[in-house]
């Protein structure tokens, strides 16, 4: 099992705009790609991170279900909008994903 953690950071006084398009994705895109299958979770920065950072966790059985849902975003047309929704309340470059197994 694995913990694909996506992470980006939010510009000054937009962290809620961030947060509330994250949710509009979960809503609106994620439930056309299996993330209720997945345990999703939106997180920020709050003691030892920073603030401004935004960061989804989706728990996955394999490194195949991971890739079948980038697969499956790839053809959504609203996720490409979305993400042009988006773009103006990131800091540019700050987007990581990082995937971690879990072992217990």
């Amino acid at each position: 099992m694995f913990s694909a953690r996506w992470q980006i950071d939010a510009k000054f006084g937009h962290k809620q705009a961030v947060l509330d398009l994250l949710k509009k994705w979960e809503r609106e895109i994620g439930s056309q790609v299996g993330l209720a299958e997945l345990k999703f979770q939106i997180m920020t920065g709050s003691i030892g991170a920073r603030e401004a950072t935004i960061e989804t966790h989706h728990q996955v059985e394999s490194l195949a279900q991971l890739e079948a849902m980038f697969a499956k975003i790839g053809k959504i047309d609203a996720h490409a909008k979305w993400g042009k929704e988006m773009e103006p309340y990131v800091v540019s470059g700050s987007s990581l994903w990082n995937i971690y197994r879990i072992v217990e």
